[in-house]
C-alpha cells in the first residue's frame, strides 16, 4: 500500500504560487483603496458645496464655501465668510479640516479657483446662482484634490451652479 500525500516540492510550489498571487492583490487593493479615499473626499466637497447652496435659496441669503489649501480646510458661510454656520450633524461650526478627519487624512486640496488663483471661495444667491462673493463666475469653478498620485475635481458649473 503506497502512502498518499505531496511532496515537499509540491507544497513549497503551491506556497510560492499563493505568495506571488497576494503580492498582485494587495498591491491591487491598495491602489483601490487610494481611489476609494480621493472619491469619498470628492464626494464630501461636493455635498458641502450643494448644502451652501440650498441653504441660500431656502433661506434667501448669499450662503457659500471658502477654501483654505495651505491648511487643507473648507468652511461653509453665511452671507460673509467670517459667519461660519453650524454644521447640522455636530453642532460646531462647519468647518472641514482634511489635516484632522481621519477619513480625509492624506487627502490634499491642491487648489480653488473660482475665477482667478486667488479666488478661493464660491457663493450662491438666493436663486442658487454661483459667484465668487463679488461677481458672477467668468468660468466653471474648480476644487482640485489629490491622493497617492491621483487626482479629482470638483467642478460648480457657472451660470446654473450645476456641482459635478
Amino acid at each position: 500500500m503506497a502512502k498518499r500525500g505531496f511532496s515537499l516540492i509540491e507544497v513549497i510550489m503551491v506556497i510560492l504560487i499563493a505568495g506571488i498571487l497576494a503580492i498582485f492583490l494587495a498591491s491591487d487593493l491598495s491602489s483601490s483603496l487610494s481611489t476609494a479615499k480621493l472619491s469619498a473626499a470628492q464626494f464630501k466637497v461636493k455635498s458641502d458645496i450643494i448644502y451652501a447652496q440650498n441653504l441660500a435659496v431656502t433661506q434667501q441669503v448669499n450662503h457659500g464655501v471658502i477654501f483654505d489649501p495651505s491648511l487643507e480646510t473648507y468652511s461653509v458661510y453665511s452671507q460673509t465668510t467670517g459667519n461660519i454656520v453650524n454644521n447640522p450633524l455636530t453642532g460646531a461650526a462647519f468647518t472641514v479640516n482634511f489635516n484632522t478627519d481621519s477619513d480625509l487624512r492624506g487627502v490634499d486640496i491642491v487648489s480653488a479657483n473660482f475665477g482667478a488663483p486667488s479666488i478661493n471661495r464660491v457663493e450662491f444667491d438666493s436663486f442658487g446662482t454661483p459667484s465668487n462673493g463679488a461677481v458672477a463666475l467668468p468660468a466653471d469653478g474648480t476644487v482640485d484634490l489629490g491622493y497617492s498620485g491621483l487626482s479629482a475635481v470638483v467642478r460648480v458649473t457657472k451660470n446654473t451652479g450645476m456641482v459635478e
